[in-house]
């Protein structure tokens, strides 16, 4: 905006004017001057589109780039080591600090980032160049033998990964070295220092997907090794253990961690100055402290709560490629006899869960694979609510109600709800007789209580790592499974995903729906629903946005935040 002088009307004779008037007049002026500049200044802070990215010919101010993040669900990140299998709150930090090979866009679609790639004719063997500028937060060069070393360390014993011989199953020799039968992966080959050659046992057409997962991400071997295996992601603080565009600058364990722009990274840089991630366990929490200022947007926002935050401006809700589902240990009473399993798939009435209870923000789940995922069976429905089969095989197992052993549904108390866990209970005390006793536990706890096997009967949040059937299925309930907490066991689930992974195309997809009636159908699994995601995300908060895997930032670049 141009702004003109003000008009002034010449005079036909100078008329005198006593110092004291001059002085007057400078300090009017310059009072004048003053104010036209600050309304200016209002001017071009409400002139703007609020709803797009600010124009680059506007530098953004770094004192207002800090991104006041609330991870909701947890009261504190778990774990950095990628190799830990984390959960999703922390998988929000670690997205920050790890890249890799290849990322995943807001379509999910995988797109190049350290590497592109070609593949062989047999779709068994992938080459990748790597672009010889990337660098880890402490600006020494990231090579082949960095991956070789990352992939090869998650699948040693030693690490005791939950997830690296499952992820890294299709590589050739991956098995060898997680039975610590060589520290040698014979899959991985260095043509030269940027040229990586994967070969895989079999075609597995979501590699790349799986690529995406942190998992595969490059560790900086000297930090490792410096802090050592047990306490290196612990204390490695603003140094360079990672590639991805920020680094841990402080960590109030319990509190926050605030992260801070990598100064080495090799992609368009970030507009923000920092973030501060707060922990915060209780959603309903999170929403009041959002509508007090606290945070910057608000996410993970309560089937509850969502009533209320209809009305505010930037509320969306995404579905989801999740599943909420429930496990119980098959080697122990009463959850061994597939009868008793069943008898509590039966007694579910997940319509009225999920009006009443969840208030529409979830779909009653007949599946595991959610809708949206190659493989989802829309026609199958499942055990059904049937109160009167179920009875009637709790009973031919239990006739006498007090010979149940005692039973304690566990669960995370950031992804159920009290209401919801004594809906639960009160469907199973009045269509089976028998008393559940409600146990709630913090997620972090609840997780490493997952991992070891200590669940009874529990409850699992399951999303997409990559969206392909073998994420679900063969990642989970393979006998073999790390992530298989309820030992569940059968043979002809086994054979049947194992076969998939010899085939290609819709007869590989027809061998996994088949996989899935089986574990669905002796209780492997029972999927419970189809939860979506509702967060609000203002419109001076830009780049921020969800898609079928939740949040999503891209590559970070695009994050910023406007005048409001």
């Amino acid at each position: 905006m141009q702004h003109r002088a003000p008009y002034q009307k010449r005079l036909s004779r100078p008329i005198p004017v006593s110092p004291r008037v001059v002085e007057e007049r400078r300090d009017f002026i310059m009072l004048a001057l003053l104010l036209t500049a600050l309304m200016l200044t209002l001017v071009a802070c409400n002139s703007g589109n609020t709803t797009g990215t600010p124009a680059n010919s506007t530098p953004l101010s770094q004192s207002t780039q800090v991104l006041k993040f609330p991870n909701v669900g947890t009261e504190d990140v778990a774990t950095l080591d990628p190799a830990q299998g984390p959960d999703e709150n922390s998988a929000q930090a670690i997205s920050m600090l790890y890249s890799g090979l290849v990322r995943m866009d807001a379509n999910l679609q995988v797109i190049p980032d350290q590497a592109t790639w070609q593949l062989s004719d047999d779709r068994k063997t992938y080459t990748f160049k790597l672009n010889p500028d990337v660098q880890f937060s402490d600006g020494s060069p990231v090579t082949v033998q960095s991956y070789i070393y990352s992939w090869t360390r998650a699948l040693l014993p030693s690490t005791a990964s939950p997830i690296a011989s499952t992820f890294e199953g299709p590589i050739v020799g991956s098995e060898e070295v997680a039975q610590g039968k060589t520290k040698v992966l014979s899959g991985l080959k260095a043509i030269d220092d940027h040229t990586l050659r994967v070969t895989l046992k079999v075609p597995a057409p979501y590699f790349l997907s799986m690529l995406t997962n942190p998992l595969f991400a490059p560790l900086n071997q000297q930090v490792v090794e410096k802090y050592g295996e047990k306490s290196w992601a612990q204390k490695a603080l603003g140094e360079g253990i990672g590639t991805g565009p920020f680094i841990v600058h402080e960590w109030q364990h319990n509190v926050k961690m605030d992260l801070e722009p990598n100064k080495y990274y090799y992609g368009k840089k970030t507009h923000l100055s920092r973030v501060e991630m707060f922990f915060v366990n209780d959603v309903s929490t999170a929403f009041k402290a959002y509508r007090a200022g606290q945070y910057s947007f608000i996410w993970k926002i309560s089937p509850q709560d969502q009533i209320t935050a209809h009305g505010i401006q930037g509320f969306r809700s995404q579905s989801r490629l999740q599943t909420d589902m429930l496990f119980f240990d098959n080697t122990q009473p009463p959850f061994d006899r597939l009868e008793v399993r069943q008898a509590f798939a039966y007694a579910l009435d997940k319509e009225k869960l999920t009006t009443n209870v969840l208030k529409n923000a979830a779909l009653p789940a007949d599946t595991i694979i959610p809708p949206g995922m190659p493989g989802y069976q829309p026609d199958y429905k499942g055990l059904a609510y049937d109160p009167a089969k179920a009875k009637a095989l709790f009973q031919s197992v239990y006739p006498d109600v007090h010979q149940v052993p005692p039973i304690t549904f566990s669960y995370p108390n950031a992804q159920v709800s009290p209401l919801e866990a004594q809906a639960l209970q009160n469907m199973w005390q009045t269509t089976l007789g028998v008393q559940v006793k409600l146990r709630s536990v913090e997620v972090t706890a609840y997780n490493d209580e997952t991992a070891k096997k200590l669940i009874q009967f529990g409850f699992t949040q399951w999303s997409a790592d990559f969206p392909d059937p073998y994420n679900w299925l063969y990642v989970n309930l393979l006998s073999t499974a790390d992530n298989n907490n309820g030992q569940w066991k059968n043979a002809e689930f086994d054979q049947t995903v194992q076969e998939a992974e010899t085939r290609t195309g819709s007869e590989r997809i027809a061998l996994y729906n088949k996989a899935e009636q089986i574990a669905i159908t002796d209780v492997g699994w029972l999927p419970l629903d189809h939860l979506s995601l509702a967060a609000v995300i203002p419109p001076w908060l830009h780049g921020v946005t969800l898609n079928a895997n939740g949040l999503y930032f891209g590559d970070w670049s695009d994050v910023s935040i406007s005048q409001h």
